[in-house]
């Protein structure tokens, strides 16, 4: 990729690869505003089409003049204009202070700068960025100052997602339920008593006979059972976020710098490992 004035340019080869590194640079915090793309063939009507172009017109060498207006090398611009004609997706992006992590988003998604027309011819190439020179090793740059190499350190860092699972159902439902019940009731009923009192002793003037007779009806309360549904309580249910803490785990890798001595080489001010080779070369 091209980078120069803290702008970066990027070829893909296919426009879904383009537009899947335009969506990976907005969900990083990219403004759209800033990206510009351009492309030839079929429009899909996805986020390609929401964001600005960045040639406005369609005439041959447009390209080449909007990139060179942007500050990118002639040699470069006419690359990326080559680039464009046979079909490949072109993205720039201005990453003021984000440089490296632009690069990284369009390089994961298989975009490449006019450095990749060298690769053929030798194993040092240089990228638009003032000073800055590239070796055939990935990930190994040399700059303008004199002796000075650089290494940088990659590492893998664990990120977690999450996302809503089905993992069982609760339901509410009524059963009935037969059961015994007993409740006494207080009834009253009633009974015939017999009493015996003595007589006044005066004489009477009704004969003695047989044949008189005394009637006392009884009467019992009878008991009878009827039932009433009654609302007895409610239940309720639902569902409520609980929130708890998972611990996830993996394995991660991360490069670690090595120094290799040959010879009486001194190596001062790194805390990289130091590996000694002390055979005479």
């Amino acid at each position: 990729m091209t980078t120069r004035q803290q702008m970066v340019v990027a070829v893909f080869d296919e426009r879904a690869q383009a537009e899947q590194a335009v969506n990976a640079l907005q969900n990083a915090g990219i403004n759209p505003e800033q990206i510009r793309f351009a492309g030839q063939g079929t429009s899909s009507g996805g986020i390609l089409d929401k964001i600005k172009s960045v040639f406005t017109g369609q005439e041959t060498g447009t390209i080449y003049n909007d990139l060179v207006d942007m500050g990118v090398p002639q040699d470069d611009a006419s690359y990326y204009q080559r680039e464009y004609e046979v079909g490949h997706s072109i993205v720039a992006v201005p990453a003021a202070g984000r440089m490296q992590e632009v690069t990284d988003i369009l390089a994961r998604y298989g975009g490449y700068g006019a450095n990749r027309r060298f690769a053929q011819t030798t194993d040092t190439t240089s990228t638009a960025s003032t000073g800055v020179r590239e070796t055939g090793t990935e990930g190994v740059q040399e700059t303008a100052t004199e002796g000075e190499q650089r290494v940088r350190r990659r590492e893998e860092q664990l990120r977690a997602q999450k996302q809503p699972v089905e993992t069982g159902e609760a339901r509410l439902r009524k059963d009935v339920v037969s059961e015994q019940q007993s409740m006494d009731v207080p009834v009253t009923h009633e009974e015939v008593y017999v009493e015996r009192r003595p007589g006044s002793g005066q004489p009477t003037d009704q004969p003695i006979g047989e044949g008189e007779t005394y009637r006392v009806p009884v009467r019992d309360e009878q008991v009878s059972v009827e039932k009433q549904a009654v609302e007895r309580e409610e239940v309720g249910m639902g569902k409520r976020p609980v929130e708890e803490t998972k611990r996830v785990s993996d394995t991660v890798r991360r490069e670690e710098a090595r120094v290799e001595r040959t010879g009486d080489a001194n190596v001062r001010g790194s805390d990289a490992e130091d590996i000694s080779d002390q055979t005479t070369p």
